[in-house]
């Protein structure tokens, strides 16, 4: 069965680091470090789309300190995602309500956008304070605001307001950590998606547990609410 859009929740940095008997700081370094070496490896398994759920607009429920820290970590990442542009043939875009975040890291990530907008390799998705029900919410206002007959509209019209309108729906999505729910992410995406739970943190997820999930993936029949 043909996989072109991974998206995956990347679950696991604070029990990874408890574990270890590390502070959280270090299982969300080590969470930031391993997703660029997922994202390296798309490649490999010839997608065409990968959207990662980064930062979620409930995140800012967190202590002052553990935010601080994530946004520093933040503007490091963007540091080098910039740097890895040109290394790269990837499509970098965005999802989600940017509005809150510092100037300095708004202006990083319409870098990345402008540089890699011509790229022609995998669309690399970072979802940044997003929530599902925020992008429903989102795009309900823009039909209201643009459907002043209010005529009806279906899935296909309502697509087109979404954040993702441009991109096809999800064929697999992967979860680390051991929880099993969608925490709010890609909610009208996912409707027919297939969903894979492991148990592994995301800080030990690689590319052979990536393979791994690829495989299964292949072993299954997507029915799309059919008989067959």
């Amino acid at each position: 069965m043909k996989l072109d859009h991974l998206a995956i929740i990347m679950d696991g940095n604070r029990r990874w680091a408890d574990t270890n008997n590390l502070p959280s700081y270090e299982g969300h370094r080590k969470g930031a470090e391993n997703l660029w070496d997922i994202i390296k490896n798309v490649e490999n398994f010839n997608l065409k789309f990968l959207t990662v759920f980064v930062f979620s607009t409930e995140n800012w429920k967190r202590s002052s300190k553990e935010i601080s820290f994530l946004m520093k970590l933040l503007n490091q990442f963007l540091d080098q995602t910039i740097s890895k542009i040109h290394e790269n043939d990837f499509k970098i875009r965005f999802i989600g309500d940017l509005s809150p975040f510092e100037k300095e890291i708004k202006d990083k990530i319409n870098t990345i956008y402008e540089n890699s907008s011509s790229n022609e390799g995998v669309v690399i998705t970072l979802a940044l304070n997003y929530g599902g029900r925020l992008d429903i919410i989102s795009a309900i206002n823009q039909i209201l605001l643009n459907n002043k007959n209010s005529k009806p509209i279906n899935e296909v019209d309502f697509k087109k307001y979404t954040l993702n309108k441009d991109l096809p729906d999800p064929d697999l999505l992967i979860r680390t950590g051991g929880e099993m729910r969608l925490s709010n992410f890609l909610l009208w995406d996912l409707a027919y998606t297939e969903l894979m739970f492991v148990k592994e943190m995301w800080p030990d997820f690689d590319k052979f547990m990536l393979e791994n999930c690829i495989v299964d993936y292949a072993k299954r029949i997507r029915k799309y609410g059919g008989d067959n």
